[in-house]
């Protein structure tokens, strides 16, 4: 063997005897730690915990709550004479052969993708609530797998949007009242007036709808269904009254008649052309279930989807700026040359 392979075998050997050690003692490192401590690379790090993984068997696994490694079985032992089996490996995942009626590796994986996805909730309201969920379901796999988090994460990383801010109080007192069925009264900010009123009213469903949630409720005032948005619910008072159950009332009838979920009583369809650069973020998602595109031969094309609303269509169009523009229908066009003719007044003042 040359000297420079025997050379790296035993720096890896020393390597991977105090990451064990590390692990074993309890003190959860990581492959950044590994690096730093002996001056290599992250990636080369990582392959030292595979190594230790695949070669040797160790029961890896990585814990959230330390950030470090673990083992699953504390009374593991190195022992480099007789390495265990090998364990399967895929994208930084690695598994002993499943067990009757246990997951298989394509549901392991789904997991995994859901615990990068439910990282990426941090800003979100129910971000507790999901986190809590997820390490119950990720207990309930024992010893069955285990998987690297750094490789996984290095894989698949996802942004989301935003979310809207949301008070839990108050969306936690909707939902008892709902389950209750007791008349509230909310303290309610409307976006239109810009002004505070009290709003008596049955609380019957919470939905969520574009990223927003919504209170659908009987109106004691307008005696009719109204969407009320939560995120402009100030405070909610409890009655003491309780209504009963509203027998007619039907979610799905109330989606189709809302204003808010369709806005139109028949559906307009909705026809636009997008230049060569927009073209191909048009063809990477898709943007409508009815949607009908025709290519053209320079690159751009021309897409047609039947809509309820042009809630959110307007600012869509406009996010494009000039590499989309509006065919049809003629109110949607104006709506869009009156926008840009108020945007272009602003700047044309400066």
């Amino acid at each position: 063997m040359p000297r420079r392979s025997l050379r790296e075998n035993t720096e890896k050997d020393e390597r991977l005897k105090w990451f064990h050690q590390e692990v074993a003692a309890g003190n959860y490192p990581t492959a950044t730690t590994l690096a730093r401590h002996f001056s290599i690379s992250v990636s080369t790090a990582q392959r030292d915990i595979e190594t230790l993984k695949k070669e040797h068997g160790a029961p890896l696994a990585y814990d959230r709550k330390h950030q470090g490694y673990h083992y699953t079985n504390p009374l593991f032992a190195l022992e480099r004479d007789e390495p265990a089996p090998k364990a399967r490996s895929d994208f930084g995942l690695a598994r002993t052969e499943p067990v009757e009626g246990g997951l298989t590796q394509g549901e392991l994986v789904s997991i995994l993708v859901a615990d990068v996805l439910h990282k990426q909730y941090r800003t979100a309201p129910f971000y507790e609530a999901v986190r809590s969920a997820f390490d119950k379901v990720a207990a309930s796999l024992g010893d069955s797998a285990s998987y690297d988090q750094d490789s996984l994460e290095r894989i698949l990383e996802l942004e989301l949007e935003p979310f809207p801010t949301l008070d839990l109080g108050i969306f936690d007192a909707l939902l008892k009242a709902i389950s209750w069925r007791e008349t509230v009264v909310l303290k309610y900010f409307s976006g239109q007036k810009a002004t505070v009123t009290s709003k008596p009213c049955d609380p019957l469903h919470v939905i969520n709808y574009k990223d927003n949630w919504y209170l659908v409720a009987f109106c004691h005032e307008k005696r009719d269904y109204r969407d009320f948005l939560v995120n402009r619910v100030l405070s909610v008072e409890f009655t003491g009254t309780n209504f009963p159950p509203y027998k007619n009332f039907n979610i799905e009838k109330h989606k189709r008649e809302s204003q808010l979920f369709r806005g139109m009583e028949s559906p307009v369809e909705v026809v636009m052309e997008f230049d060569k650069f927009a073209a191909h973020w048009i063809r990477l998602r898709p943007v409508h279930r009815t949607q009908k595109i025709v290519e053209r031969a320079d690159g751009s094309l021309e897409i047609s989807f039947r809509v309820y609303s042009y809630e959110n269509l307007l600012r869509w169009v406009l996010s494009f700026g000039e590499h989309a523009r509006v065919l049809a229908p003629l109110d949607l066009q104006e709506r869009v040359h009156k926008t840009i003719s108020r945007m272009s007044y602003l700047y044309n003042r400066f």
